[in-house]
């Protein structure tokens, strides 16, 4: 089945109300049925409708889901899963349902970052174009459509293509570790995106320390913090404690290693992760607030320039030409 990707609102949603109803003393497939009526998204409600059958015909919810393939977040399945063979079903849909809301406001926020500018820059583009139109200067309109949508395009088409070969994806990957601001957000999303999935897992029991790992290894989107981090499972592998293993990441700030490492050693890692990944969504949310705000304001003076650029040329273009 191909589906589009859940988001996270409405994974959270679904989650809140599985814990509620299975909290309830409701069998698997009724509170399938119930949670299925706070699902918008047609694809999803397949999901559930085909999580149903199988729960018919006695299999487990996390069975009865795993047809939707990779329309989840990859560490859903693997968490109900867990919750199922450790007895503690509904508070896998619980911890779900908290991480599903930390971790949507820097998800947001990343996305914003792209997204505002683009419309700006989207509506200065129909505006210069309407005001050529409106002059009769339909020569300079389509040069404009030309020149900055068709050239756009292409160009896009060309860098998402080019971004597909390894070596060119990790090459770019390691070149913003040299950007600062840059630098620092990318840090800070995997640090949040990485410990808060490695705490739910941990969180939900009955999977062993590498898979852990492994599931919130793969969060992290920069090849190059993905490689760093990628030290700690070493130290894992050779049975090393979590303080230990994460002692060898270069990327991670000291407070961070100081935290899971006390933790580690006092049996309250839960607790220890739990702080870093308020820490570093704390981080993350002030400087991207600041780099939104910087990149708005500077996109929107651009295309206010232009806009104004375009009509002081409409203006003074000769008449009859």
């Amino acid at each position: 089945m191909t589906c589009s990707k859940i988001s996270l609102d409405a994974l959270s949603l679904f989650s809140g109300s599985m814990a509620q109803c299975l909290s309830s003393g409701l069998s698997p497939r009724k509170a399938l049925e119930l949670s299925g009526r706070t699902v918008c998204s047609e694809s999803f409600r397949r999901c559930i409708h085909a999580a149903i059958r199988a729960c018919d015909q006695g299999a487990p919810i996390s069975e009865g889901l795993q047809s939707g393939g990779r329309q989840f977040p990859h560490f859903f399945l693997p968490v109900i899963r867990a919750g199922e063979l450790g007895g503690r079903q509904v508070e896998a849909f619980e911890l779900v349902q908290d991480h599903c809301r930390r971790v949507k406001p820097s998800v947001t926020l990343v996305r914003n970052t792209w997204l505002y500018p683009l419309i700006c820059v989207l509506f200065g583009w129909f505006v210069r174009t309407g005001i050529f139109l409106y002059f009769g200067l339909y020569h300079f309109a389509w040069l404009l459509v030309r020149d900055t949508f068709v050239t756009g395009l292409v160009m896009v088409a060309a860098v998402w293509l080019v971004l597909r070969i390894r070596l060119v994806k990790e090459a770019a990957d390691r070149l913003l570790l040299q950007i600062p601001v840059i630098r620092e957000t990318e840090i800070r999303l995997a640090v949040v995106l990485f410990f808060g999935t490695f705490r739910l897992m941990y969180a939900a029991g009955g999977l062993g320390v590498l898979p852990m790992f492994d599931l919130a290894l793969s969060t992290v989107r920069n090849s190059a913090v993905r490689r760093d981090f990628s030290k700690a499972r070493r130290i894992l592998e050779r049975q090393g404690t979590v303080g230990d293993a994460f002692e060898e990441p270069s990327l991670l700030e000291d407070q961070i290693k100081g935290l899971i490492a006390t933790g580690s050693l006092g049996g309250q890692l839960d607790t220890s992760l739990t702080q870093v990944v308020g820490i570093a969504t704390q981080q993350l949310e002030f400087r991207l607030k600041l780099l939104n705000q910087f990149l708005q304001r500077l996109v929107a003076f651009e295309v206010a320039v232009a806009i104004a650029d375009t009509v002081l040329m409409c203006l003074l273009y000769p008449p009859g030409r």
